[in-house]
């Protein structure tokens, strides 16, 4: 009867814990459907009929005081999810019918840390990573100096619009829920992408599994993800994402939902796309007239 009561208590006291991050994050995430109207409307109208929208500095910030949690645990979510962002990145390039470079080049837009431009870099491609968080690039660059003249990557503190060169593959992975606006973020990251070549986006759903599973629980209460790291109202659903994806002039390959066992600590490719999720696309060949025309739109 006393472990029974205890339990009871257990049980009421996780319910009040809960209770309580709930109604914190609900305010504090974005949740409420005002919020997201009004981030809808700021960046589909006057944002996406500029060619470039320079980082948030506020994202900036978050991930400068985040910069030393990288590398430090082999167990991150992140760089476990290497295990599938690197097959999908591969069948890409397996799909391409243009000539690649030799060895392929990728951009890697968003590189953070650098757990995926490593990773890339050991497979023999050769990767640009960018970032516009200088103290993210400082430590990419520290953990790379390891395989002094083994690996082909270089690192750049910078933004996707001041890439001057084209790439057999342009990668962003989980970088576009942070952006001030998407539809300019994947046009810049489409330019990069030379004609037949390909892009890969991975990156969070917006629903209630996301904000539940995704915000609550991981970086509040399993700590998986550091607090604060996503807001709600940037998530993007992915019927959003691949419409830009095709009006930058490019055909899905593939779209794939991503899942995390926090017990195993694996990641696997699932048709469930409530949370994370992945998509790869091929560039068509794009002539003159089209071309100018694309230039003008965006």
């Amino acid at each position: 009867r006393h472990y029974f009561i205890q339990s009871n208590l257990r049980l009421m006291a996780l319910a009040g814990y809960l209770c309580r991050r709930c109604n914190h994050l609900l305010a504090a995430s974005a949740f409420p459907l005002q919020r997201i109207q009004e981030y809808r409307s700021v960046s589909t109208s006057a944002e996406t009929s500029k060619s470039s929208v320079p980082p948030d500095a506020d994202e900036v910030a978050k991930f400068d005081r985040l910069s030393s949690t990288w590398w430090s645990d082999d167990k991150d979510p992140l760089l476990l999810m290497n295990s599938v962002r690197v097959p999908l990145l591969k069948n890409l390039f397996s799909e391409l019918e243009v000539e690649l470079d030799d060895p392929p080049r990728v951009l890697d837009v968003g590189c953070g840390g650098g757990y995926l431009a490593e990773e890339l870099a050991k497979q023999r491609m050769s990767v640009t990573a960018i970032d516009p968080s200088r103290d993210m690039i400082a430590i990419a660059s520290r953990h790379a100096a390891k395989y002094a003249g083994e690996l082909d990557l270089k690192y750049e503190c910078s933004t996707v619009e001041n890439i001057a060169e084209q790439f057999d593959v342009v990668v962003s992975s989980e970088v576009v829920e942070h952006v001030p606006c998407v539809k300019t973020f994947v046009n810049q990251c489409a330019q990069r992408v030379k004609p037949g070549g390909g892009l890969m986006f991975t990156t969070i759903n917006r629903t209630l599994q996301s904000w539940l599973f995704g915000i609550l629980l991981a970086e509040h209460v399993a700590g998986l993800v550091p607090p604060g790291t996503h807001e709600y109202h940037k998530l993007v659903p992915p019927e959003v994402l691949t419409g830009v994806i095709a009006d930058c002039g490019f055909e899905v390959l593939e779209l794939t939902g991503l899942r995390f066992n926090p017990i195993t600590r694996q990641w696997s490719k699932t048709s469930d796309m409530s949370i994370n999720y992945a998509v790869t696309a091929i560039s068509a060949h794009l002539d003159d007239e089209i071309a100018d025309n694309f230039d003008e739109t965006y």
